[in-house]
C-alpha cells in the first residue's frame, strides 16, 4: 500500500487565503498537495535549496517580490520548476513576452478552472521530463555495460552504418579470419558477402531499412579474409552506437538444421486452431510497429474484432461447432486483408489486425469492410447455417502512441463501446477510439455499477488496525470500503468515487456507517473495547441531516457514541469550513469523535483547529514516503510537534517497515498504521496485547 505522491507547490501571491484557494484546486482534483507561501526572494532561495519542487504559481507583480525575480532565481539555480504567472489583465503582447522569458504559461486571475488544467498539464510534462532524464541516465549506464559485454561476447557482433563497419568485436574479426578488428573498420559489409548473394542482400537491406520486413534474418554465403566461402545466418536489428543510429549484426554459423528451425519458429508463432498468428506473436509484432511509429513517425492502426454473442453461438452448435465458426471467420478475415497486414487470433472469439500506412478514415473504412463481410457470411456447421456479427474497435498508431499495451487497450475499449452505441446493443458495428467520449461512457457505467452493487450487496468492509504507541487502552481500526468487481477483485473507492453522483456518495457513506455500526455492536458484545474510524466524503460533510441520523442509529444499536470516529479530509474541511464546524460540534454533542486525515498539505494546516473540534489527526501519507531522507523526517517531526502542541492525537499511516517504526517511536506520534503492522482484513482479530 502506497500513498499517492504529493505535488510540491511554491506559491507567490498576496495573501494566505489566496494561497489556500490555489492549493485547494489541486486537492479537490484528487492530488495531495504540499504548499509553501513564498514571502521574499531570500525565502525562495532557501526553499529551492531545501528540496525539489514541482510547480510555482506566481503573481506577476507583488509589493515585495516580482514574478520576474522569482523566475530568475529558479533559472539561476538550474531548477526544473514549471512557473505559471497569474495576472489581472492579459493580452497577447504580455503573454508572448513572459513565455519567451521562460514562463510555462500566464493565466488570468480568478480563472481557476483554466489554471487547474494548466497546472495539471505542466505536472504531467514535468513527470515526463524527469522520467526521460532517468531513462537517459539508465541508458548510459546500460551502454557502458553492453560495451563490455560486446567486446567479450562469444557471438560475432558488429555495428554497421551506411554499409561500413562502426564497431566489431574480437569474435567477429575471428569469424572472418582477421587478426585485428581495426582491419574491418574500412571494409564495406557488401564486399564480405559472396557475389552470388549480393543481389538478394541489396533487396533485403532496402526492405529492412524501409521497415517492409519484420524478420531481421538473412541467410547467405560470406567470404573470409582468405577468400574462403562459408554459409552464415545474419541477424539484423536497429540500434545506436555512440549516439549514432546504425544497424547491429550478429553472425551465426548456419550449419544447423535450418528447416527444423523454421518449422519450430512457425509453430511457436501460430494459433493451432485457425492457422493465424497467435497472441504472443501479435504482441511482439505490435510492439515493433508501435516502437517504429514513435521513433520514425510511421502510422497505422490496430483493429480489435470481437465476435458478438459468441457464448450463445457456442450453446447452439457446441464446442466443436464453435471452433468451426472461429476457423471460418478467421479465414474470411485473412482473405479480406492486404498481404502486408498482420492478422492474429488473440482471444477465444477475438481477432487482432495490424494495419500499416493508414489514417483514421482508411482504418475505419477497412473495419467497416470486415464488419460487413462477417455479417453477410454464411457458415455451415453440420446441417445448420450459422451467421454471426462482430464489434470492431479501432485505435490509431502514430508518433504519439504511448505503448503497445496502451494501443491494444484502446482498441479493446473501442470494441466494447460499440454495444453502447444507439441501435448497436447487440454489437455489429465499428468505433474509432475517442477518449473524451469513452470517459463520459465510463462515468455512466460506473454509476450504474455502484447502483447495482448496493442493490445486490456487492460491497464489503475491511478493517485495518491502528496501533497506539502510548500504551493506552482500547482497540482501534479503520473501516475501509471495497467494491467486489465482476471478476471477484476488490476495487478501492479511489477508483470510482470521482465518477459517481453526489447523492450516490451520500448513500454509500450511509451504507458504510450502518454496516459498520452493526459489525461493531456485535464485536463489542464479545468483550472488546473497540473503536472504529469511518471515512466520509465531502458530500456527507455538507449533509445537515447526518448528525441526527447518526444519533438515532447509535441509540438503536446501543453503542457508546465515543467508539465511532468520523474522519474527513483536510481539503474537504477547508473547502466547507462552516459545515465542518457544525458537523464536528454536532458529533461532539452526541458523544462521537472526529478525525482529520491527509493532514499537513495546507499552507497553514493548524488554522483548522481554531474552527473545527478535532480529536485525532492523521498526517498525509506523502510525509511517510519521504522518511528515507533527513529533510523528510524533519518535516514530519515538525508537523507532529505542531499537532501535539494543539493537544490532538496524531496518526502516521503507511508504515511499511521496522525502520520507520523505530524513527517514529521517539517523534511523539500517538498512533501508527500500515502494512508492516497489518493490512486490511475482513475480521477485527488483531492481537493488540502483543504490541
Amino acid at each position: 500500500m502506497q500513498a499517492k505522491e504529493a505535488i510540491r507547490l511554491l506559491i507567490c501571491v498576496e495573501s494566505q487565503n489566496e494561497a489556500e484557494t490555489l492549493t485547494s484546486l489541486l486537492r479537490n482534483a484528487g492530488h495531495p498537495t504540499r504548499a509553501h507561501l513564498v514571502t521574499s526572494i531570500e525565502d525562495l532561495k532557501a526553499k529551492l535549496n531545501e528540496q525539489v519542487w514541482d510547480v510555482c504559481l506566481c503573481r506577476m507583480a507583488l509589493p515585495n517580490i516580482k514574478g520576474s525575480d522569482v523566475l530568475t532565481e529558479i533559472q539561476r539555480q538550474g531548477k526544473d520548476v514549471p512557473t505559471i504567472y497569474i495576472h489581472d489583465s492579459i493580452d497577447s503582447v504580455i503573454a508572448e513576452k513572459v513565455i519567451k522569458s521562460g514562463v510555462q504559461d500566464v493565466v488570468p486571475a480568478g480563472e481557476y478552472n483554466h489554471l487547474l488544467q494548466v497546472v495539471l498539464r505542466e505536472i504531467r510534462n514535468l513527470k515526463q521530463r524527469r522520467e526521460l532524464r532517468e531513462a537517459e541516465a539508465l541508458l548510459r549506464e546500460s551502454e557502458k555495460r553492453c560495451q563490455v559485454l560486446l567486446e567479450s561476447a562469444q557471438d560475432a557482433i558488429a555495428y554497421i552504418q551506411d554499409g561500413m563497419h562502426l564497431f566489431a568485436n574480437d569474435s567477429y574479426a575471428e569469424t572472418f579470419g582477421y587478426e585485428d578488428v581495426d582491419d574491418l573498420l574500412t571494409m564495406p559489409l557488401m564486399d564480405m558477402v559472396s557475389s552470388k548473394d549480393q543481389g538478394r542482400f541489396k533487396v533485403f537491406l532496402k526492405d529492412f531499412k524501409a521497415g517492409k520486413t519484420r524478420s531481421g534474418e538473412f541467410v547467405c554465403h560470406m567470404m573470409k579474409a582468405s577468400n574462403q566461402e562459408f554459409e552464415t545466418k545474419m541477424l539484423f536489428a536497429r540500434a545506436t552506437f555512440e549516439d549514432e543510429p546504425c544497424t547491429q549484426i550478429i553472425i551465426r554459423s548456419n550449419s544447423g538444421n535450418a528447416e527444423l528451425e523454421s518449422k519450430l519458429k512457425q509453430i511457436s508463432s501460430q494459433d493451432l486452431l485457425t492457422g493465424l498468428y497467435n497472441k504472443q506473436y501479435f504482441n511482439e509484432y505490435l510492439a515493433d510497429v508501435v516502437d517504429k511509429a514513435i521513433i520514425s513517425g510511421t502510422k497505422g492502426a490496430v483493429v480489435y474484432a470481437n465476435l458478438d454473442q459468441f457464448g450463445a453461438t457456442k450453446s447452439t452448435v457446441g464446442i466443436e461447432g464453435a471452433d468451426l465458426v472461429i476457423c471460418d471467420v478467421a479465414h474470411l478475415i485473412r482473405t479480406k486483408c492486404r498481404e502486408e497486414d498482420m492478422v492474429a487470433r488473440i482471444g477465444e472469439d477475438v481477432f487482432g489486425i495490424v494495419l500499416h500506412d493508414c489514417n483514421a478514415e482508411q482504418a475505419q473504412g477497412f473495419a467497416e469492410h470486415i464488419r460487413k463481410a462477417v455479417e453477410e457470411h454464411l457458415i455451415a456447421v453440420d446441417q445448420r447455417t450459422i451467421q454471426t456479427t462482430a464489434s470492431l474497435g479501432v485505435a490509431l498508431i502514430n508518433e504519439s502512441s504511448r505503448s503497445p499495451k496502451n494501443v491494444l487497450q484502446h482498441a479493446h475499449e473501442a470494441s466494447d463501446y460499440v454495444r453502447k452505441m444507439d441501435s448497436h446493443e447487440k454489437g455489429n458495428g465499428i468505433y474509432l477510439y475517442n477518449p473524451a467520449q469513452l470517459a463520459n461512457s465510463d462515468e455512466e457505467r460506473t454509476q450504474a455499477k455502484i447502483v447495482t452493487a448496493l442493490k445486490e450487496n456487492k460491497f464489503k468492509l475491511l478493517y485495518q488496525p491502528i496501533i497506539n504507541l502510548r500504551d493506552e487502552a482500547g482497540e482501534h481500526y479503520e473501516t475501509l470500503l471495497r467494491l467486489i468487481d465482476t471478476d471477484g477483485s476488490e476495487v478501492s473507492p479511489m477508483e470510482f468515487l470521482g465518477e459517481i453522483s453526489e447523492d450516490m456518495k451520500r448513500k454509500l457513506d450511509r451504507w458504510v456507517i450502518l454496516q459498520t455500526t452493526k459489525k461493531l455492536s456485535s464485536h463489542r458484545t464479545k468483550g472488546h473495547d473497540t473503536r472504529l474510524f469511518i471515512n466520509l466524503t465531502n458530500e456527507t460533510l455538507t449533509d445537515p441531516t447526518l448528525v441526527p441520523w447518526i444519533h438515532k442509529l447509535v441509540q438503536t444499536a446501543k453503542l457508546p457514541a465515543q467508539c465511532l470516529i468520523f474522519q474527513f479530509s483536510e481539503a474537504d474541511t477547508i473547502n466547507h469550513l462552516k459545515q465542518a464546524q457544525q458537523a464536528s460540534l454536532g458529533l461532539r454533542k452526541i458523544g462521537c469523535k472526529v478525525a482529520i486525515n491527509r493532514f499537513g498539505c495546507a499552507v497553514n494546516p493548524y488554522s483548522l483547529f481554531k474552527h473545527v473540534h478535532v480529536d485525532y489527526v492523521k498526517v498525509d501519507g506523502s510525509f511517510t514516503q519521504e522518511l528515507d531522507s533527513e529533510s523528510g523526517m524533519t518535516s514530519l517531526k515538525e508537523l507532529l510537534a505542531g499537532i501535539q502542541e494543539h493537544e490532538k492525537a496524531s496518526i502516521v499511516p503507511f508504515v511499511e517497515n521496522a525502520n520507520i517504526v523505530a524513527q517514529l517511536w521517539t517523534s511523539g506520534v500517538s498512533f501508527i498504521q500500515g502494512y508492516y503492522l497489518r493490512g486490511p482484513t475482513a475480521a477485527m482479530d488483531y492481537q493488540f496485547s502483543d504490541d
